[in-house]
């Protein structure tokens, strides 16, 4: 009988040690860290660009405008439109009056006109355009306030609950906030979602009309694409209102860490800080893979199943980013004594809940790795008269 049999046979809950040369959210015991760089801006966040986890705040949760960072929740909710098959990129996008009139930084769209909705969106992600913006909810919801409504539902299910958008663009209004920790949890969003890097990972852009027989030159505001390596997004703002703002982030072998900075005095302040932030971030942690997608776990018996046991795996990876010279994460998996055939790939057989020393808690499903189909009667009579046979050798 191997290991995981024997698991199974006892219907236990196993506990494995998984020990990683890592760190996590938060100062670990023994483990000294310097504390977080301070900024001038009036709120400030460092997470773990995969999970979320808080590796450094300063006034997070102060519900501030946020300007320009508001696109970040329109690209978010256009690509996974385009993800879900709802649009595409070479769709053709009407330029509505509404548009044409909306204030600020612009591509100076004509009403009548059309342009793709990679083109609105590259807009978007590069200048910033706030006329844009509009087209594309307009497009995406059949009008701006129904866009506005999808956005606050957004909000909600990502748990932005102090957050309220108002506009697709970030005009300012009196209804339109959010807070540093919110956009954390929007930018962990938006690093996960299909294609949306691709157009906030741009410095410039030449391809967009600009009226007169040439094209706009749209220059990326967030300088840190150009000089902060491994920078791939995420979005500037600013208005008089909310002062200097960012959303950034960064990848570096393998660990993406985000930061958020609203209020600062200066562009350049918005920069430093985040600059500050990320480098304090990527030398105090690091991403550890504690469990690989499709990692065998464990194994299940099935009962009246073509083959005895069905192997159970982790439905996805899962990462922690861990204080360098931490200790190790503890996985314990929950699994059945047996399950009944037919099992289906895919199929979730139970569960893997890690956790570390420092108190970070998260949890993975095991699923079948295979199809087990169910046998008929006359194989089960055959397979009961062998182990009889068996059993009295």
């Amino acid at each position: 009988m191997t290991h995981w049999q024997g698991i199974v046979r006892r219907g236990r809950i196993m506990a494995v040690l998984v020990w990683c040369a890592a760190l996590a959210m938060g100062p670990v015991a023994g483990v000294a860290q310097a504390a977080a760089p301070a900024t001038t801006a009036r709120a400030a966040i460092l997470v773990d660009g995969q999970t979320g986890q808080v590796l450094a705040s300063q006034h997070a949760h102060r519900p501030l405008p946020m300007a320009s960072v508001t696109k970040l929740m329109t690209l978010v909710l256009a690509f996974r439109a385009i993800t879900r098959g709802q649009a595409r990129l070479s769709d053709w996008v009407p330029v509505t009056e509404e548009a044409y009139r909306t204030e600020g930084s612009q591509i100076w769209l004509e009403p009548g006109e059309r342009l793709t909705l990679r083109q609105m969106l590259t807009a978007i992600a590069v200048g910033s355009a706030n006329d844009a913006s509009v087209a594309v909810a307009q497009f995406l919801s059949g009008s701006t306030a129904a866009f506005v409504t999808q956005m606050n539902r957004e909000a909600a299910r990502l748990h932005m609950t102090q957050t309220h958008f108002d506009n697709p663009h970030g005009l300012p209004s009196l209804q339109h906030y959010s807070t540093a920790a919110d956009l954390a949890r929007l930018a962990v969003a938006a690093v996960n979602t299909p294609g949306l890097l691709t157009v906030t990972s741009a410095w410039q852009n030449r391809t967009i009309r600009n009226g007169k027989g040439g094209t706009l030159w749209l220059v990326n505001q967030n300088r840190l694409l150009r000089t902060y390596p491994g920078t791939d997004g995420l979005k500037t703002g600013y208005t008089q209102a909310a002062g200097f703002c960012l959303v950034a982030t960064t990848l570096r072998q393998g660990t993406r860490l985000i930061a958020v900075i609203l209020g600062a005095p200066t562009s350049a302040a918005r920069f430093s800080a985040a600059t500050a932030l990320l480098s304090w971030g990527f030398s105090h942690f690091q991403s550890v893979t504690v469990v690989h997608a499709a990692q065998v776990m464990g194994a299940v018996a099935v009962h009246r199943g073509q083959v005895r046991q069905v192997r159970a795996v982790a439905s996805r990876s899962v990462v922690l980013t861990r204080p360098r010279g931490a200790g190790g994460a503890r996985v314990e998996v929950a699994l059945p004594h047996a399950v009944e055939a037919p099992v289906h790939a895919g199929q979730r057989l139970g569960v893997a809940h890690i956790a570390t020393a420092d108190g970070v808690r998260t949890e993975v499903a095991l699923v079948a790795a295979a199809e087990v189909q169910a046998v008929g009667v006359p194989e089960l009579f055959w397979r009961f008269l062998r182990e009889m046979l068996v059993v009295g050798i």
